[in-house]
């Protein structure tokens, strides 16, 4: 088991505390957005994206990388702040989050925005979509994991309990799913 130091826990939170703060500057800016979902995943996204995820942000589409997808898709603001972070694109693109020519839109468009995974919307998509991706790995023989973010609103949604279902079916023992 991978135990944290007491200095990476720090660390940790203080990147989670500025991923809120900057989730909430975007929604005020922007006079819109979902600042409970943001606000409620930046400890789970600050661990995933600092500590966990094997990302290349040069090389988005690199083969070997994690795969993330944000099943609860209007918490966008903490997961734009992060991979403006981890350098994905400029924190400057920030300003810009909901506007219509923006490549950050209020719900992640993965054709615009490069490291997106999956475009969301529609709840209780992502652990369905999430198995095919490890079920994916594990047909071509590839070392990546797949995490998927639920919101607890999405979970009596039917899709939801059938990518469950599949993910336990095939053994993905490479599929982590994480509810907020």
């Amino acid at each position: 088991m991978n135990y944290l130091t007491e200095r990476e826990i720090l660390e940790l939170e203080e990147i989670a505390r500025q991923l809120r703060i900057e989730s909430v500057r975007m929604i005020y800016r922007r006079k819109s957005g979902h600042p409970g979902g943001a606000l409620s995943a930046a400890e789970i996204i600050s661990v995933l994206f600092f500590k966990k995820l094997r990302l290349d942000p040069a090389k988005p589409d690199w083969e070997e990388r994690d795969r993330f997808f944000l099943s609860k898709g209007h918490a966008s603001a903490v997961l734009y702040a992060a991979m403006a972070r981890r350098g994905f694109f400029p924190e400057s693109d920030l300003l810009h989050w909901g506007e219509l020519d923006c490549h950050l839109q209020g719900h992640p468009d993965r054709v615009k925005t490069p490291g997106i995974e999956m475009s969301a919307g529609p709840l209780g998509h992502g652990l369905a979509i999430g198995a095919g991706a490890a079920m994916a790995a594990l047909l071509n023989k590839k070392k990546y994991r797949t995490y998927v973010l639920l919101g607890d609103g999405e979970m009596q949604a039917g899709i939801v309990w059938e990518g469950a279902n599949a993910a336990a079916k095939f053994h993905l023992s490479n599929l982590t799913a994480i509810l907020d």
